[in-house]
């Protein structure tokens, strides 16, 4: 039996691709699988992904563009592995990553269904210190456990638990029971698989830099703020429950939105949330941070007209 499926979801990704594809191949574990799901992309992801001599490497087309979610979930109808990983076509994994995983998952009762691990952004060190400094003056919690069942799900709420799909190694039956990922999700469907996954048993952690994640774009606002509106509405119990124990959900949510627009550039929008959001001064301080970046980016807006 196949040990582990890596399903890849891409669309448009012949840039980033080889990439990925190398770095799971490069995997120490060897009984894998690489499932790619193309997109139906229009650029030469086809081409790539067909042109490795590796019996590991599958290629399975969308015939229309469904995104990454249902790229995901076809992947998971093609797998035929114990565990399951995903690994987006625009990050790549260090040789270990899967193996350090796997140990980890092993070594713990059967409540323990899935592990993830830290990640590092290829980014340059003007950006590293930027995102230092503004995660200082956001007062990000420290001490947060990355470990556990449920009461992870606060964390992943109050943005101190980062993580992604491409961290994730979870055990396929619970995968399949949770029915995979939700397609509606435009943003944040990686949060709400892994809250899911919480509701069933625990997750582990390995405190290693197993994942390297490339700076290739983001979505608009808007679809941040779909995401969080569809997030926040299906686990209402929830967030309803946390908030009367005390914890902001809401507040930490729209906060976050607040800075993204004001990032964007859309800074009469942002500010006009800030009454929402009841701010703090280091809050306040936070959003602030992200107004030269907003002022820059309507400037390069305009000059490109």
């Amino acid at each position: 039996m196949t040990e582990v499926s890596v399903i890849i979801p891409a669309y448009n990704a012949a840039d980033t691709l080889p990439r990925a594809i190398e770095s799971a191949l490069d995997q120490s574990v060897s009984n894998i699988e690489i499932i790619v799901i193309d997109d139906a992309s229009e650029d030469s992801t086809a081409q790539i992904s067909t042109s490795y001599d590796d019996e590991r490497v599958q290629y399975v087309r969308h015939t229309q563009n469904r995104g990454g979610s249902a790229a995901r979930n076809t992947g998971l109808d093609h797998a035929s592995g114990k565990y399951i990983s995903y690994l987006d076509a625009d990050d790549e994994w260090k040789p270990d990553k899967l193996a350090k995983q796997l140990t980890e998952l092993k070594s713990r009762s059967d409540e323990w269904i899935a592990a993830h691990c830290k990640r590092v952004f290829n980014v340059s060190r003007c950006q590293q210190l930027a995102f230092a400094l503004s995660t200082a003056i956001g007062a990000k919690k420290k001490g947060t456990p990355k470990e556990g069942g449920e009461d992870l799900i606060k964390e992943i709420f109050l943005l101190n638990l980062s993580t992604g799909s491409s961290t994730l190694l979870v055990k396929r039956n619970v995968v399949e029971e949770i029915g995979g990922f939700d397609p509606s999700f435009p943003r944040h469907q990686d949060w709400e698989f892994l809250i899911r996954i919480l509701q069933q048993g625990k997750i582990a952690y390995v405190d290693e830099p197993l994942v390297y994640k490339h700076g290739t774009g983001r979505p608009p606002v808007e679809t941040y703020r779909e995401g969080k509106s569809r997030l926040l509405s299906k686990f209402s119990d929830e967030v309803t429950r946390l908030e009367s124990n005390g914890y902001p959900v809401t507040h930490v949510q729209h906060l976050e939105l607040t800075k993204l627009y004001i990032e964007e550039g859309k800074l009469s929008q942002g500010f006009q949330r800030l009454p929402i959001c009841n701010l703090g001064t280091r809050e306040l301080l936070s959003v602030l941070w992200y107004v030269p970046a907003g002022v820059s980016n309507n400037l390069r807006n305009l000059l490109s007209v």
